[in-house]
This record gives C-alpha cells, sequence and structure tokens, in this order.
C-alpha cells in the first residue's frame, strides 16, 4: 500500500464527539425542509428531519432546565465560548451574562415564546419573547449554532428599564453594606448555627495557613461570648465574574488594633466564600484564624 493511500485510510477514519452539558441531550438534529417555506436551507450534519423551529424549541426547553438547575456548569454550556450580548447600550461576554444569570433567586420559572425563525445555514437565528429575568418580559433575538447546539450571540430588541437594570449589576458597595448589616444581626443573636450559615462549607480564612469554617465560628463565638465588640466598616468592593464580589473590610475588635481583611461574597447564596490577611497577623488577632 503506497503512502498517500495508508494516510487516506487513516483520514476516513478519524472522528469526534460532543459531549453536551445537559444530560437530556439527545444529540444535534438536522433541518428539514418545512411546508411553510419559511425556512430557507437543509442541514446535512444529521439524518433527523426536525425542522428550524422543533430544533429551536427543543433547545429552549433545554435552556429552561439549564437556568432553573442553577449549575453554573450547565448554563455555561449554553453559550459558545466567544458569545457576546449586546444590545441597549450594552455589550457583555459569556463569563459576564453566566454570572448575572446564576444570581436569579433559585424557584424562578423561565418562559421563552417564540416569535420568529430564520435558517441560515450553519445557524439558525430566532427571535424570542423571554419572561423571568426581570418583572416585565422582554424580546431578545438570539443566533444558535446547529452543531455544537449553543448560541453564538444575543441581541435586546427592546430596551425596557428593568431589562437594562438586569444587565447591570448593582452597585457592589450596595449589595456589601446590605450583607454587614446582616452579619451584625448574626453575630447579636451569638447563635452559632447562624453564624456558621454565613460562610460556604469550604469556607477557610487564609493567613501564613488555612484555617476552615469550623475553627473560624468556634473563635468567633468564643470572642463574642466575652462581650467584645466587632464592627467591619467597608473599604472597597467589586464584582469580580461569576456573581461574586470581593471585599475589604477594617475589622475592629474591642481591645485590639484594627486591620484589613479581604472577603468573597456570593450574594446569589448569601454567604462568603473566602476570606483572607495580609501576612501574618500578631497572636492578638488569633481570634480570627
Amino acid at each position: 500500500m503506497s503512502p498517500s493511500i495508508l494516510l487516506l485510510c487513516i483520514l476516513t477514519g478519524t472522528s469526534w464527539a460532543f459531549v453536551p452539558d445537559d444530560p437530556d441531550f439527545r444529540g444535534i438534529p438536522s433541518i428539514g425542509y418545512p411546508k411553510d417555506g419559511f425556512y430557507l436551507t437543509r442541514n446535512s450534519f444529521a439524518p433527523s428531519s426536525d425542522t428550524a423551529q422543533q430544533v429551536v424549541e427543543k433547545f429552549l426547553a433545554r435552556m429552561t432546565r439549564s437556568l432553573e438547575s442553577k449549575d453554573v456548569a450547565v448554563i455555561s454550556g449554553l453559550f459558545q465560548p466567544g458569545f457576546v450580548f449586546k444590545g441597549c447600550r450594552i455589550t457583555g461576554d459569556k463569563k459576564e451574562i453566566v454570572g448575572r444569570l446564576t444570581q436569579i433567586p433559585a424557584g424562578t420559572k423561565f418562559a421563552f415564546t417564540l416569535k420568529s425563525v430564520l435558517d441560515t445555514g450553519s445557524s439558525i437565528k430566532f427571535k424570542v419573547e423571554a419572561s423571568g429575568f426581570v418583572s416585565a418580559s422582554a424580546e431578545v433575538t438570539f443566533v444558535l449554532n446547529k452543531v455544537d447546539q449553543q448560541l453564538e450571540i444575543g441581541e435586546a430588541t427592546s430596551c425596557s428599564r428593568r431589562f437594562v437594570g438586569f444587565f447591570q449589576p448593582e452597585d457592589a458597595n450596595a449589595v456589601i453594606k446590605r450583607f454587614l448589616d446582616h452579619v451584625k444581626k448574626v453575630f447579636a443573636s451569638r447563635s452559632q448555627v447562624l453564624i456558621g450559615n454565613l460562610l460556604d462549607n469550604k469556607f477557610a480564612f487564609k493567613t501564613c495557613d488555612p484555617h476552615p469554617k469550623s475553627e473560624v465560628v468556634e473563635q468567633i463565638m468564643s470572642f463574642l461570648s466575652s462581650g467584645a465588640l466587632i464592627e467591619f466598616p467597608l473599604i472597597e468592593s467589586k464584582w469580580i465574574g461569576h456573581g461574586q464580589i470581593e471585599y475589604v473590610a477594617e475589622v475592629n475588635v474591642s481591645m485590639m488594633d484594627r486591620f484589613q481583611a479581604r472577603f468573597v461574597y456570593s450574594p446569589q447564596r448569601n454567604v462568603l466564600l473566602s476570606g483572607e490577611f495580609d501576612g501574618c497577623p500578631p497572636k492578638r488577632f488569633s481570634v480570627f484564624y
């Protein structure tokens, strides 16, 4: 067998696999010729006879399940890496959009009303009226890639104030101040359970060494039991992606010097994910680590 024939055999035997994010996803349907003549082309990627509208309807059902799952990985699987959402003087990449979607309260019911569908060959452009994101519905146009069943681009075609507000996150300082007010009330209760609920199960306070949640809660309880007053005025904060906020607070404890600590907060879950003190603080600060 000549080298050229051998190379041809190797190439024709090459295959690839697509791993979907949604376990209910059953493969990539092709686009058949619909009866109404609204759609333009036929998809040659798979043998299914689904029309463009049927493909979009199945994707929207999958999109609804994914959003309601609150799973970041599953929601991310709806979008191509280069996905961009624009319109209403807003531009957001995949990371920003996924972060905003994961902040929507659990139990929110999403609904998509399909308004129009256009098969453009390698992708499908469709318009929907979406509800569940804001109190009022919004009209959005998407482009769905046929092969990987992910969204390539999104564009708002209606620009209500509430819809614009959804993509412009609340001021980080306002969110953190609200959380710190909640922390004050929890500390005042001196409830070990409530204090523990302020921290993610994987929370660790990092100084020279990481200190787990259980140790932090135990030492805070010990300090509060002594009657000490703990204050933590906010210095600065910022959104850092995935719907999380990083903030710096000045920790002021009775009979101790003040010091600054940095935390990462999840507004969606209302818990601290991590905390850290720059360097190795004196032992008199050991109550915090």
